[in-house]
């Protein structure tokens, strides 16, 4: 058992962020399969005391109390079906995102449109008529995972994927079916709030990837963010030296050494390898440099 738990860290610590978030996901789905079996055997139904804590909620005065259920909501899945089906397309998606764009920016892509699929069924539900202000909860990696896909799906989009059955599929179309499919059945098949979701971290996917390519990385601002508020908790040092820059700290993620340089023209070069022949034509040791990359 110790060795198992030891492989377990080893594999969390060194395989990358996308590893990371998946290990994240799975590890909250076992715990609350946990309490929800600490109830069943002592007939107390333990689930419905934990859910509303950490699952989202349409209703603006649940939201009001709770808002940190904005972020918790995203790696919170109930069913088998449910994380197996998200995560398998976490890791198929996430794999291409980070070796193409690396981890940092996977991470911000996954908290942003996780917030911008909420904030569309929130939005949603508090608007139209059809929804009658409703409070329902709302809990998936849904909306991060369809941002993870629009968004490299718009970067290369015609980057090709081997389906079974269905041979070599361009990653646009892969990435439309599922927004498609989200649009044209709303109102068919229950869980619309789910599917509003999918459409706003689909939306932000899109957007960012379109943003990326005109030279505007979001991911800088997301981190601003981050390390303001890491900044606030974080223990103070004695001595410091401050620099006489202002707002050097903000800028301080878009900074590129000579090396970050090099290291991105030759990723450009390898990304235009992939849109002509595919990602299997790269090299072993073109793979590994992509590989290497997207751990940083």
């Amino acid at each position: 058992m110790a060795t198992l738990l030891d492989d377990l860290k080893y594999s969390f610590k060194t395989g990358g962020v996308l590893t990371q978030f998946i290990y994240a996901n799975v590890g909250v789905f076992l715990a609350l399969t946990i309490i929800r079996l600490f109830g069943f055997f002592f007939k107390a139904n333990t689930l419905a005391a934990v859910m509303p804590w950490i699952s989202a909620n349409s209703g603006w005065e649940v939201m009001l109390y709770k808002p940190w259920t904005a972020i918790t909501y995203m790696f919170v899945h109930e069913g088998f079906w449910h994380i197996l089906f998200n995560m398998v397309l976490l890791y198929f998606s996430g794999r291409i995102f980070a070796d193409l764009l690396g981890g940092k920016r996977f991470t911000a892509v996954y908290f942003m449109g996780g917030i911008a699929g909420f904030l569309v069924y929130f939005i949603s539900y508090n608007v139209f008529p059809v929804f009658n202000g409703a409070s329902i909860p709302i809990i998936g990696a849904s909306a991060s995972i369809m941002a993870i896909l629009v968004a490299i799906a718009t970067y290369n989009p015609n980057l090709e994927l081997r389906l079974i059955l269905l041979g070599n599929v361009k990653l646009k179309y892969i990435a439309i079916f599922f927004v498609a499919t989200d649009i044209l059945f709303l109102d068919q098949g229950g869980n619309v709030g789910g599917k509003l979701a999918h459409i706003g971290g689909a939306l932000y996917g899109f957007l960012y990837s379109t943003s990326l390519k005109k030279g505007n990385d979001w991911s800088g601002l997301f981190y601003t963010v981050t390390d303001f508020f890491r900044d606030l908790v974080a223990p103070k040092p004695k001595m410091k030296v401050a620099s006489s820059k202002p707002g050097y700290k903000a800028r301080h993620y878009h900074t590129e050494s000579k090396q970050e340089k090099e290291n991105q023209i030759r990723i450009d070069e390898i990304l235009d390898k992939i849109s002509r022949s595919g990602y299997d034509s790269l090299t072993k040791e073109e793979k590994q440099f992509l590989f290497n990359n997207a751990k940083k």
